[in-house]
């Protein structure tokens, strides 16, 4: 039970950061419908919305992790936060030439920095400190 709980405390903190930053997006192309465009030349505005919205969306999803885990936050958010680099990573091989090198990077080292300071909220919240 214990393996399950932890589980569903990770995959409540990736729906998190999945559901919110599909919701930003959404909502950035309806606002900005010009700048988003995939034919539009990498706009640094764009670029450093993008990684602020991350950023947030990131952090909230390792709070949620560490929330709802049963032991460890911190181990919980972790492996969310391992998920995430993986996730990131891949995603950035699949923009590579799409976009300059050093935004890609900064996506795929920013979310699982985010994750890992949303468990670490967590733990400060409820009075632990690494």
């Amino acid at each position: 039970m214990q393996i399950a709980h932890s589980f569903l405390a990770i995959l409540a903190g990736f729906i998190t950061i999945v559901g919110l930053m599909g919701i930003a997006t959404a909502l950035f192309k309806r606002v900005a419908p010009n700048l988003t465009r995939d034919d539009a030349p990498p706009d640094p505005f764009v670029m450093a919305a993008n990684v602020g919205i991350g950023l947030v969306c990131s952090a909230l999803g390792g709070y949620v992790t560490a929330r709802y885990a049963q032991g460890n936050p911190l181990v919980h958010a972790l492996m969310l936060a391992l998920g995430v680099l993986l996730i990131s990573a891949l995603s950035a091989l699949q923009m590579k030439g799409k976009q300059p090198i050093y935004y890609l990077l900064v996506l795929t080292i920013i979310p699982p920095l985010a994750v890992l300071c949303g468990g670490l909220l967590r733990l400060h919240q409820i009075g632990l400190h690494w």
